[in-house]
């Protein structure tokens, strides 16, 4: 009896030739060799944890550096203060030699040489000295290593460093000395990073590897896996080859996708050898056992064969492989310039303009968008105007409404990413608005927003962070404590210039800033980083976290008194956001459950499961104590003031929430969906406001023709979104070393919708190419 023959038998032997005719290119022995030398390379390259005081160039923080170095100057002349007059004779002689130059004809030195200076000095073994520095045996971390005889050369670096701070206040950022250093065969290469370990390798998962994969792999790699599959298919077609295929009862369709998977089978192999090794590496060397490198192997093959797709209808058509290339890098560019637009619509459109604080006093709405820009709601125009210049890209602190006045004040700031802070002065700028007080006054003719409406009112104190209400003013917090604004003072202080004052300042030329319309209210809090500091609606509490440690002021006889402080269990190096009334103290820490701490008591008394690990953005709390939280998720959560019950109100711009605010009526205002809010009645559970833009032309070319086309068109680059979701470790937290990088803009996004699309593409050009080959006369 005759033995069946099996029917897939010839297109798998049709599978591996395919295989064994990619096996026998030297270019893949070549692209092997090449993945080897490269993992060889990278090997050597490791992470190493460690503590480091250096200072670097973005530590001067306020124009420190010209601060420092006009401070050392006069110290070469025996002025300035003790600390800085101790500092001086410790310096080389030639750097001696250049600050008495610039005293006596204002020679300029880089930053890097007063950098440089200063890491020189770390080392100094007799640096400190009791007169100089008083109050330095007060600081408990720094008596411990004074009274030391034998000090290290870390706790040396330490003292040094925090004697300098001391020395140099406002001008020099204080560090947390945590370090990382990256070395090649165990030599460190340049100067450590100033973060912890786990957050560079944070950052290497969620930034370097994204860009690994895009560009190293997703570009120079696929292009490589292009050029060597492009004459699988025009082979087929070569005088003897598809005949004598198609001499046996083969499927021209089924005999076509075999070859198309040979190809793909060739490139899997290869890409799996280059990127398990990228695996074993970083989990060995830096630590970063990360799955997703692994879920990559299957993403690329898919992008490869949207690629490839094309590539073999074009092998079909013009049975030539130099062709396929060209044709698969056309549409490879044809893919790139229509994501290239959306982007640029995309990023200009809905990220940019996000909102990013919302305030409302009476029925005027205000809101500051990522850009820095402070913008009026015109419900006549269904428009938001621009007011008070372009912010150019800087961080807007407040605004605050001061009734006295009938002024908005705000500053703006610059916002540099990963805690690293600003640097220059801030300015106080007060809008001077009576007439949306008394719609009679006519002191102004012009729009709410006009430029002119506009008044610097003074510096603020260095490296605010933020501007908050203080009962019938503003107060600024920074990283030294609490200042209260006066808007009483006149920073022009005309008597220091008598008779002629007036008339200099009528020119511009008054002495600016002789008065500081700021009165310390607390100071000297030692905060490092990262910290957040809070006051409660009343104005009677105060409260600042840094490094896990709560502490509690509360106002007696018009000053603040330190009730205690507590050592909450939680990450201390987690950027953290809190929020108070008079009774409890909301503190959410990045990535881990809130808590809750009752002030009298000072011990906590729960955690919001209800929000699961989790991410917050801002907390704010209305007048009766009320908390409204909103997550980096786009949730807004309530809460009493006891925060015993939570919940998420199914409201509109809830899960699209970017900013939230109370009004003075303790109604709620949600900023959303880019531009839109709503103002929502907590007790009726209703919104009593809704503010809905119209369209400009842009936005509107953007949503009725630029992403439609984008939606239905192969956006093979796109994948790169799910990538990304791949590579997200759920044990990491958002990149924040400092509580304004939980502000930063964030897109909500489908990681998944990309491989549909995609699918539907790849699907489509194959029945295509199978539709083909049958119509071809062979």
């Amino acid at each position: 009896m005759q033995k069946r023959s099996d029917p897939m038998k010839p297109y798998l032997a049709v599978l591996y030739d395919s295989f064994l005719e990619s096996v026998r290119s030297r270019v893949l022995w070549i692209l092997l060799g090449s993945w080897v030398l490269i993992l060889l390379a990278l090997f050597p390259l490791s992470l190493r944890s460690g503590e480091s005081y250096r200072i670097a160039r973005y530590n001067f923080v306020n124009n420190g550096a010209k601060t420092v170095m006009d401070a050392l100057a006069d110290a070469s002349g025996g002025k300035g203060s003790r600390a800085q007059r101790a500092i001086y004779p410790k310096l080389s002689e030639d750097f001696r030699t250049v600050l008495k130059q610039r005293k006596e004809n204002g020679r300029r030195i880089s930053v890097g040489t007063l950098t440089d200076e200063f890491n020189r000095l770390l080392s100094s073994k007799d640096l400190y000295n009791e007169e100089a520095w008083p109050t330095a045996v007060r600081r408990k971390e720094l008596k411990e290593i004074i009274d030391k005889e034998n000090r290290s050369e870390a706790e040396t670096e330490k003292l040094n460093r925090k004697l300098l701070e001391l020395a140099f206040p406002n001008a020099l950022s204080s560090s947390g000395g945590q370090a990382t250093a990256i070395t090649y065969l165990g030599i460190t290469l340049g100067s450590p990073l100033p973060m912890p370990i786990d957050l560079v390798r944070n950052l290497a998962e969620r930034a370097v590897f994204p860009l690994i994969m895009r560009y190293g792999l997703g570009l120079a790699a696929l292009l490589i896996s292009i050029v060597i599959t492009s004459p699988m298919i025009p082979d087929m077609f070569q005088t003897g080859s598809l005949h004598l295929l198609l001499s046996k009862p083969l499927s021209r369709s089924l005999l076509f996708l075999t070859k198309f998977l040979g190809g793909c089978i060739f490139v899997a192999l290869n890409m799996s050898f280059l990127i398990s090794g990228l695996y074993v590496y970083s989990g060995i060397q830096l630590g970063i056992w990360n799955n997703g490198i692994l879920w990559y192997i299957p993403l690329f093959i898919f992008i490869f064969i949207v690629y490839y797709s094309v590539s073999a209808l074009a092998g079909l058509i013009w049975k030539n492989p130099i062709i396929c290339v060209v044709v698969t890098a056309l549409f490879w560019g044809i893919c790139m310039a229509v994501g290239t637009i959306h982007f640029f619509f995309d990023i200009n459109l809905n990220i940019n303009p996000q909102t990013k604080q919302i305030y409302a006093f009476r029925d005027t709405v205000v809101t500051a968008n990522q850009q820095g820009r402070i913008l009026f709601w015109n419900g006549e125009d269904r428009t938001w105007n621009t007011a008070y210049g372009d912010g150019g890209g800087q961080q807007i602190l407040g605004p605050v409404w001061i009734d006295s006045t009938k002024s908005l004040y705000f500053g703006r700031t610059e916002m540099i990413p990963f805690g690293f802070g600003g640097r220059g002065p801030v300015s106080l700028e007060a809008a001077r608005l009576p007439d949306l007080v008394d719609p009679d006054d006519k002191t102004y003719q012009s729009k709410p927003w006009a430029d002119g409406r506009l008044d610097s009112v003074g510096e603020m104190p260095s490296s605010p962070i933020q501007v908050v209400p203080w009962r019938n003013t503003l107060a600024v917090l920074n990283d030294d404590g609490l200042f209260v604004f006066d808007p009483s003072i006149n920073v022009f202080d005309e008597k220091q210039l008598p008779g002629i004052g007036s008339v200099l300042k009528s020119f511009g030329l008054g002495t600016k800033n002789i008065v500081s319309a700021f009165k310390p209210v607390l100071t000297g809090l030692e905060l490092l980083k990262p910290f957040d500091l809070n006051v409660s609606p009343t104005s009677q509490t105060f409260v600042a976290i840094s490094k896990g440690e709560l502490r509690i002021w509360r106002q007696k006889d018009d000053r603040l008194e330190l009730m205690g402080s507590l050592t909450l269990e939680m990450d201390k190096d987690a950027a953290t956001v809190i929020g108070c009334n008079d009774e409890y103290v909301l503190v959410c820490p990045n990535g881990e459950q809130p808590i809750v701490v009752e002030i009298q008591s000072q011990k906590v008394v729960r955690t919001l499961e209800e929000m699961g690990q989790c991410s917050v953005k801002q907390v704010r709390v209305d007048s009766t104590g009320g908390f409204a939280i909103l997550d980096r998720e786009r949730k807004v959560w309530v809460s009493d003031r006891q925060l015993a019950k939570i919940r998420m109100p199914s409201l509109p711009g809830q899960s699209n929430a970017l900013a939230i605010g109370f009004d003075s009526a303790d109604q709620l205002w949600v900023a959303h969906t880019v531009k839109q809010a709503d103002r929502w009645d907590l007790k009726e559970g209703k919104s009593t406001r809704s503010i809905r833009p119209k369209l400009t032309t842009l936005e509107y070319a953007f949503h009725y023709f630029v992403h439609p086309f984008y939606f239905v068109n192969p956006k093979p680059a796109a994948v790169n979104e799910t990538i990304d979701y791949m590579l997200e470790n759920p044990k990491n937290k958002s990149l924040a070393l400092d509580r304004r990088d939980l502000e930063m803009p964030t897109e909500k996004s489908d990681p998944w919708q990309p491989l549909w699309s995609n699918a539907i593409f790849i699907v489509v050009m194959l029945a295509i190419s199978c539709w083909l080959l049958y119509r071809q006369d062979l």
